[in-house]
């Protein structure tokens, strides 16, 4: 029931998404468009996108420090799969599979490799918002809507940092926090509270130095503004050259749009989020949808590919992965992993 039910929410969200952005589209002068774009510029595109996926593996490597020491050749290949997964399966299995390849090659608790992509998501939020909140200072009469996430952003990203320093420096009052709640759930729950915040914990350990987290930080900021760069050149592809403060808020809200349940490849959020970021600066939405095409194929089919590539090198096959992906799931939503070590 359970995956029914999430199914007809994928596909309710991919419906809604693309008629919403297909609605007021001129079919003929989109098909110009698309027709004539300038593809000169797929080989800068691809040549950031594969400095962005390299960053990520660089990142990951940091992050996973607790659980042990890896290179960016060893990461690769699991976080390339899960990504290309993601272009081909929905919901995001493909961190399942990403997180199921991995513990089983280097033999690491689930929970930790889990925890791990929460610390990445963590640090990929910040820099999201912080991009958003500089946005409205690059833009010289932001929307009054603008303005006002701007201040929210701000609120939040503030809440964030507060949060880290937190469990960085005072983590005693994260466990007497969840002692308190962990004595009014009932059963086991205290207990998978506890240990959810001990791999928490555990995880931000190898960042106690103030220097490290803001590498971290400004790695991240550096990663995401590649993906500024690329929505830039999708939209160049078609003869449209945006502030970086529009380029800004479109990656914001494509990262917004990329978190929700979606189909794969995130077909419909991708041409939503164009068409919703671009509106109100004037850009007609022919012109958005057709550089989300560009961003969106360009993107799949190297990353689709080189996932194809470390999967069929790696040996690996789909009924294999299937299981370990459901004993993932299992895993992960009954919270049976021994805690690591404080």
């Amino acid at each position: 029931m359970k995956k029914i039910i999430s199914l007809i929410t994928i596909i309710t969200i991919t419906v809604a998404t693309l008629t919403y952005a297909l609605w007021d589209i001129n079919f003929a002068e989109l098909g110009q468009l698309l027709s004539g774009g300038d593809y000169r510029v797929l080989i800068p595109f691809l040549a950031i996108l594969a400095l962005f996926y390299w960053m990520k593996a660089v990142r990951w490597v940091l992050i996973l420090r607790p659980v042990g020491e890896f290179t960016r050749k060893q990461v690769t290949p699991s976080l390339v799969i899960g990504f290309a997964a993601n272009n081909v399966l929905p919901a995001h299995l493909g961190e399942l599979i990403r997180i199921a390849l991995f513990a089983r090659q280097y033999k690491k608790p689930v929970s930790s490799i889990t925890i791990s992509l929460l610390v990445e998501r963590i640090f990929d939020l910040v820099a999201i918002l912080s991009f958003y909140a500089l946005s409205i200072a690059l833009i010289d009469t932001p929307p009054e809507s603008l303005e006002i996430g701007a201040w929210l952003v701000v609120m939040l990203l503030a809440g964030i940092l507060v949060s880290i320093a937190i469990v960085l420096y005072r983590p005693d009052l994260l466990h007497r926090l969840a002692d308190r709640i962990g004595h009014l759930l009932p059963g086991e729950t205290g207990s998978h509270l506890t240990h959810m915040l001990d791999n928490i914990i555990n995880a931000f350990s190898s960042l106690k130095s103030p220097i490290l987290v803001l590498y971290m930080t400004a790695w991240s900021m550096l990663k995401w503004g590649l993906m500024v760069a690329m929505i830039w050149l999708s939209l160049m592809a078609y003869g449209t050259a945006v502030s970086p403060g529009i380029a800004m808020i479109l990656m914001a809200v494509l990262a917004l749009a990329a978190a929700v349940p979606n189909a794969p490849g995130y077909v419909g959020a991708i041409q939503a989020a164009y068409v919703f970021a671009l509106r109100p600066f004037g850009i007609a939405e022919e012109i958005a949808f057709a550089a989300s095409v560009f961003f969106l194929a360009c993107q799949w089919i190297p990353v689709t590919a080189a996932g194809a590539y470390y999967f069929i090198k790696g040996g690996l096959h789909v009924d294999e992965v299937r299981r370990e992906m459901e004993e993932v799931e299992e895993d992960i939503s009954d919270d049976r992993q021994t805690p690591v070590d404080r």
